[in-house]
């Protein structure tokens, strides 16, 4: 699939935005309270924002309906691939834009592999709240080449 190159420009923008966002009101919490507080409230925040990522779908969506979406909405701008099989559909990213304005942000490689993870809380949550076991395996933020979300397909009964 070719995406339209203006287009993954101002989908990297929009994201860069929500990183640049998610940076400062992180470090705006650790100067008014502390770094635990911090990791706490962005964590629980994300959290509620892929509870409601999940309510705002469809409440049958499957591990390759996500997949799919995301190849189709998103491919481009992560530079992902997409591993289907019966047991698993897994999204592999090459890119994060988020990770590349908190590089720009002047975040230590500690800081950057921390947001990654608490941005992941999205994907999380919102894998929880479809029933979809769901491990993130590897991550840019902490160093990977890629990162690897895997959505587990349960078996039917």
């Amino acid at each position: 699939m070719e995406w339209n190159e203006e287009v993954v420009k101002r989908v990297r923008m929009a994201m860069q935005d929500r990183a640049r966002n998610m940076g400062c009101m992180f470090r705006s919490i650790v100067r008014h309270s502390n770094r635990e507080n911090a990791i706490k409230i962005t964590r629980d925040a994300i959290t509620e924002y892929g509870n409601i990522r999940a309510m705002r779908e469809s409440e049958n969506i499957t591990p390759d309906d996500w997949a799919n979406e995301h190849y189709k909405m998103m491919g481009g701008v992560f530079n992902s691939k997409i591993i289907s099989n019966d047991r698993f559909a897994e999204i592999n990213m090459h890119y994060c834009p988020l990770l590349e304005e908190w590089k720009k942000m002047d975040f230590s490689r500690e800081d950057q592999d921390l947001l990654c993870d608490l941005a992941m809380e999205l994907d999380r949550n919102r894998a929880k709240q479809h029933n979809i076991p769901c491990d993130i395996v590897e991550r840019l933020g902490k160093g990977d080449t890629f990162c690897r979300v895997v959505l587990w397909k349960k078996k039917k009964k």
